[in-house]
């Protein structure tokens, strides 16, 4: 392990958070998250070296997985929002009159989790999901209608894809090989709070998306009701994997500084980091009460709807575009 200072400002000045240990895959050890008390970024520290940052991965780790990958074709009301407002060739669209009327109920269904992973689409376009395990987006988008790929440093999870017939790269961002301006959209799915420096890999980012073209961060959100409620046990943590732990305030800051113009930040909600929330709370107390919380629909709903109500969700979708 090694202590490093702030990325963003280089502080080291910090107040501990919380300590906890890794709850999915059992590393041994505990692990601090601090936030510092200059710019109120979250970190964890220690943490693993750089060398060492890839035996935080184990082989059964989720997203590295060939069960990853999975396109399923989006259907219903939600394939004909994005058809018509979206721009997806996934159907007919219909004349602005006869759709008009519907764009109502349209706009709440495209805020949905689902549908908020479809970002607008480029006819012709180059999309790059980075930080993509094995390719399951990949995969989804380019049925999708993009020329999609993918990058990850995972050298198994990238075989494993394109085992699978998918255009996945292993690599990083800065330092790839993708020419400056070549790719019309970036997505970040959950890959954000891995790398060792955000700010760093959002200027890389930067670099390789042409004038104009769209960037999607999804990361755990440090400062939502779900992290208040559980505290060590919240499943979002993933510690020691995650090492940056960002708010609302500071992702946004960090995407607007690495030269993005935030065009929305929508709250997410996800019952299921509740419900394993819970699991780990029960796996801790040994209450019955815990258990059969974790099993409630009633109590994982309600609390769902409550962070959903108070736009404090455990996960955060932050869609931007580069400024020029």
């Amino acid at each position: 392990l090694e202590s490093v200072p702030c990325d963003y400002c280089g502080s080291t000045d910090a107040d501990v958070v919380l300590t906890g240990r890794d709850r999915l895959h059992g590393l041994e050890g505990t692990f601090r998250v601090v936030r510092c008390l200059k710019c109120d970024l979250a970190r964890t520290d220690p943490r693993p070296t750089l060398d060492c940052l890839g035996q935080a991965y184990p082989d059964e780790y989720g997203p590295h997985q060939i069960a990853a990958i999975r396109a399923r074709r989006p259907r219903g009301l939600l394939r004909w929002s994005l058809t018509n407002f979206r721009g997806y060739p996934l159907g007919r669209r219909w004349p602005g009159p006869l759709r008009w009327p519907v764009a109502p109920v349209a706009g709440l269904l495209l805020r949905r989790r689902r549908a908020l992973r479809y970002i607008p689409f480029a006819e012709g376009g180059r999309l790059l999901d980075f930080g993509c395990g094995a390719g399951g987006y990949v995969a989804r988008m380019a049925q999708a209608g993009w020329h999609a790929q993918g990058m990850d440093l995972s050298d198994a999870a990238v075989r494993t894809g394109r085992a699978a017939g998918l255009d996945l790269h292993i690599g990083t961002l800065p330092g790839c090989e993708l020419p400056a301006g070549s790719v019309d959209a970036v997505t970040m799915w959950q890959a954000i709070e891995h790398v060792p420096s955000p700010m760093a890999t959002l200027r890389g980012v930067r670099d390789v998306l042409r004038p104009g073209g769209l960037l999607m961060v999804a990361c755990p959100r440090i400062d939502s009701l779900p992290a208040r409620w559980f505290g060590p046990c919240w499943h979002d943590l993933d510690l020691p994997r995650h090492l940056t732990h960002f708010s609302r305030a500071t992702l946004t800051r960090h995407v607007t500084e690495a030269g993005f113009d935030v065009l929305n930040v929508r709250a997410v909600r996800r019952p299921s980091g509740i419900r394993r929330s819970f699991a780990f709370l029960a796996e801790d107390s040994q209450r019955p009460l815990h258990r059969r919380m974790a099993r409630s629909r009633l109590t994982v709903g309600l609390m769902t709807y409550l962070a959903l109500l108070a736009r404090r969700t455990a996960q955060i979708y932050c869609l931007a575009r580069r400024n020029d």
